[in-house]
């Protein structure tokens, strides 16, 4: 990118695929918002308790609509999103 900035990839995995189908389209819309600056910033969520794995986080997308919880893989760059709910 431009910005110098690495640029992760985002990957539905399991439950995850199942989950975007229930979204409503504000939901899913939020959730795509949220992707988009989750891949330049995948480290701006909160670590998910108890294991702290820094890997594993989880955060909020769009007015509360829901809660998404993905696993930063470092090596690949990719976002894997295993829970959306």
């Amino acid at each position: 990118p431009a910005s110098g900035r690495v640029s992760y990839r985002p990957e539905f995995e399991g439950d995850a695929l199942v989950q975007l189908n229930g979204l409503p389209e504000a939901g899913f819309d939020a959730l795509v918002e949220r992707v988009a600056v989750l891949v330049l910033e995948p480290w701006d969520a909160a670590v998910i308790p108890p294991a702290n794995d820094p890997a594993y986080r989880r955060t909020v997308f769009g007015a509360g609509y829901g809660l998404l919880s993905f696993r930063v893989d470092e090596a690949s760059k990719v976002i894997r999103i295993f829970d959306i709910l």
